[in-house]
């Protein structure tokens, strides 16, 4: 009405008085804003009806996370089929494995299901974790968010068919935050047990101590109720308890062999430990040369007590595994053993005590991940790349201080 109104203004105009150039001048504005009406209308109910579709996921983030992916991987082939003449292949020589809390042995390399195209495709995913068991690999790590459960399980039943028995194959998986509290971490855990069709879970870890939410920002912030509000547990410290309650009693029940924490600090750990319950098994993190201290620190108390290490982004992560592949010191290193950077990057971390999980979806890059046992690295050499502590791409790598 209004937009209507200051057109009739303008019809009305005829003569140069010195407002005539302020009133056409708004006769324009009012009509771009009705332009601008009409598409800001339509942006809200797009907006309206993306929200809707996000929530129809049981962690609205993660096809947001995984459609950033499909993208980076347009024009990028997929995961080469597997041949159907491929036998399995024996286990790599010196293969390295941590023991955790249950008696059981986690193998120290394996393979990240996350955070690369081919992680968000079903048949790449399949292919992946195929070729991956068949060429003597046997650690999958993946997430509920990732949303590969299936895809994952229908690879293990393939491959145990040609050979690779269940037994042998170690699968971690994580509950994100969406699911924490004592109720819905158990039944979480048991739809990852349907969607892999396992009777059993090798790990499972609680994914992060805090929800990637506006309200994690909110609280770090100004203090505000926190992004638990609406949960039945109330709040993070609370939620971050009832969940390993629920782990657990799963342990208990046989569903899981052992439970684990992924991005906690220290104190988030001793409040799980002074529960009296399960004992933390496992603690995946960030974790490569250029790792502040305080990420240090972290490593050092999971070993004093007992508390198997995974690194993530061992290469570098998403945004500098460029970079870190080019450094002088590692790639002198790498000349010296006729291997590549990534290779020592990740025999790094084994000589930390470290597990790794490099992902791919590329059969000969997991040949030469797998291959990281075939050599080892001296005590001056590690010491050399422990100087990258202080090396300025250090100050570049993203951290999220939970």
């Amino acid at each position: 009405k209004l937009r209507r109104r200051w057109q009739g203004h303008c019809r009305a105009l005829r003569t140069p008085v010195t407002l005539a150039p302020l009133l056409e001048a708004s006769c324009g504005a009012m009509g771009a804003l009705g332009i601008c009406s009409k598409v800001c209308a339509a942006l809200v109910v797009l907006v309206a009806a993306l929200v809707g579709w996000l929530l129809t996921f049981e962690h609205p983030i993660a096809p947001i996370f995984a459609y950033l992916h499909v993208v980076q991987g347009i024009g990028k082939p997929p995961t080469d089929p597997v041949p159907a003449e491929l036998a399995p292949q024996p286990r790599p020589a010196g293969e390295l494995l941590l023991p955790l809390a249950s008696g059981a042995k986690m193998p120290a390399n394996g393979i990240g299901m996350c955070c690369r195209p081919t992680a968000y495709n079903d048949e790449s995913v399949r292919r992946t974790v195929l070729w991956y068991l068949l060429q003597g690999g046997r650690h999958i790590d993946t997430a509920d968010v990732y949303m590969n459960h299936a895809a994952i399980g229908r690879a293990i039943r393939e491959a145990a068919a040609r050979g690779v028995p269940r037994s042998e194959v170690f699968i971690t998986t994580k509950v994100y935050p969406n699911s924490f509290g004592y109720a819905t971490t158990l039944a979480a855990v048991r739809r990852f047990l349907v969607e892999l069709g396992v009777d059993y879970i090798d790990l499972v870890l609680l994914h992060a101590p805090r929800n990637l939410h506006p309200r994690m920002y909110l609280n770090m912030k100004y203090g505000w109720d926190d992004e638990f509000k609406n949960h039945d547990c109330k709040n993070a410290k609370q939620c971050r308890i009832d969940s390993w309650r629920a782990l657990s009693e799963l342990i208990d029940l046989g569903l899981i062999r052992d439970a684990g924490v992924s991005n906690f600090k220290i104190e988030y750990m001793q409040d799980l430990q002074a529960l009296g319950l399960r004992p933390i098994s496992a603690h995946q993190t960030q974790y490569h040369p250029w790792a502040p201290k305080s990420m240090q620190e972290v490593v050092s108390f999971c070993h004093q007590n007992a508390i198997a290490v995974t690194a993530y982004f061992s290469l570098g992560g998403l945004m500098h595994k460029h970079q870190a592949l080019n450094v002088d010191v590692v790639n002198q290193v790498a000349a010296a053993h006729k291997r590549s950077a990534g290779q020592v990057l990740l025999r790094w971390a084994l000589e930390k005590n470290v597990s790794i999980i490099p992902g791919t979806g590329n059969p000969k890059h997991m040949q030469e991940n797998l291959g990281v046992y075939s050599f080892s690295l001296s005590a001056p050499e590690v010491e050399r790349l422990d100087t990258l502590l202080s090396d300025p791409l250090a100050d570049e790598f993203m951290w999220i201080d939970w």
